[in-house]
């Protein structure tokens, strides 16, 4: 499934009509940092090498974030979206649920690890839906020489 992710309603700044709110605070919230600061933190220098390089100043680039954030090609983010079982079997109010919800924080724990080309900036696990799910939102870090990269 493609979509745009939203790391607004991942945080609960707004919820959907299938969060229970009363629920939301068995959530649990692994990381949030600003994307717009990350993108620099993690392309700054490798723009500045970038633009050093280029003869011609229209192929400058100002601001990565910015050209990637209103690129019809290149996404800003890229959501992995967990589940474990589904609303019969793994209900979140439910022991299996919780298992479910303990599985899927051990297997956070080593994500960023496990995946060094993509960089979690904002990971939540909702226990405030039926069933559990973790969702994760990366940025990649590309390896190919397609895009910046970070030394």
């Amino acid at each position: 499934m493609m979509g745009k992710g939203s790391v607004s309603h991942n945080t609960r700044a707004f919820s959907a009509k299938n969060v229970d709110k009363e629920r939301s605070k068995y959530n649990v919230e692994f990381c949030h940092l600003d994307i717009k600061k990350v993108y620099h933190e993690l392309f700054d220098e490798a723009l500045e090498r970038y633009n050093g390089k280029q003869k011609r100043s229209d192929r400058k680039i100002d601001d990565y974030y910015e050209k990637i954030r209103q690129s019809k090609q290149e996404k800003l983010f890229h959501e992995v979206i967990l589940q474990i079982g589904n609303k019969d079997d793994m209900n979140a109010k439910s022991e299996e649920g919780q298992l479910a919800k303990d599985i899927l924080i051990e297997f956070m724990e080593d994500f960023q690890k496990r995946n060094p080309n993509l960089y979690v900036f904002s990971a939540h696990l909702h226990m405030d839906v039926i069933f559990s799910i973790l969702t994760i939102s990366t940025i990649i870090m590309d390896t190919r020489g397609r895009s910046l990269q970070k030394p």
